[in-house]
């Protein structure tokens, strides 16, 4: 028995790939985008939990956040209850039913979030931040999705905003604490030298902030820079 142990042991643990078809290739350099999360840095996770709605049939929350230097990427749960999960309907287009609407409000009042696809795009002049989705997956009992915000905007509090009116979730908010984030960013791991940024024109010439498209999503972004007339 011993013997047949130790021979368990040394095998690998994974079976071998099949030998893949020809393949012409592409090319696709590593770069650093310089409006997304880096590639060559490890951010520190912050377990914030904070709760942004909870109903009888609706939770929400920001699980956590994941700190860099060059911004924050923020983590949304929605968990809806078995057999409370509403279907689409004529009313209610599908990009409306998938996933709830995800925003941000900055300390100056500065509002970035979803509109819907078919509202004009907002100015090209836009606000100094930006807000992009990274992530994103629903359509059943949980909905996961992540946002990146950058750079880390200024103020001592980012509020996060969410509003699924299909699945009964009012506008709610929760309020993040942005020095905490700023001192936990300060101890990011370089991992190494970073990529070449992106070229000026080529394949990625087209690339840009997505304050103007949720990346990712079937939802556009939009902005105002005005403060919000409630006052908040």
């Amino acid at each position: 028995m011993a013997f047949t142990l130790a021979l368990m042991a040394d095998a690998p643990f994974f079976d071998p790939w099949p030998v893949p078809e020809p393949d012409d290739g592409h090319d696709n350099p590593d770069i650093d985008v310089p409006w997304m999360p880096p590639v060559h840095i490890a951010g520190v996770v912050v377990p914030v939990a904070a709760e942004v709605h909870r109903g009888e049939d609706v939770v929400v929350r920001v699980t956590h956040v994941v700190a860099y230097r060059r911004g924050l990427e923020l983590h949304v749960v929605c968990w809806l209850r078995p057999g409370t999960r509403r279907t689409e309907t004529a009313e209610a287009p599908f990009w409306q039913v998938q996933e709830p609407r995800v925003g941000v409000r900055l300390a100056d009042g500065t509002r970035l979030g979803h509109r819907p696809p078919s509202d004009p795009a907002p100015p090209a002049e836009g606000p100094t931040v930006h807000f992009s989705q990274t992530q994103g997956t629903g359509g059943g009992l949980r909905s996961v999705s992540s946002w990146w915000v950058h750079p880390v905007p200024e103020g001592d509090t980012l509020e996060v905003v969410v509003e699924w009116e299909h699945q009964g979730v009012p506008e709610s908010s929760a309020t993040l604490d942005l020095g905490a984030l700023r001192s936990a960013a300060a101890h990011e791991d370089v991992l190494w030298d970073p990529p070449p940024p992106p070229p000026e024109n080529g394949y990625f010439g087209w690339s840009g902030p997505f304050s103007t498209g949720a990346y990712g999503s079937s939802l556009a972004m939009t902005f105002d820079d005005e403060a919000d007339p409630r006052g908040d």
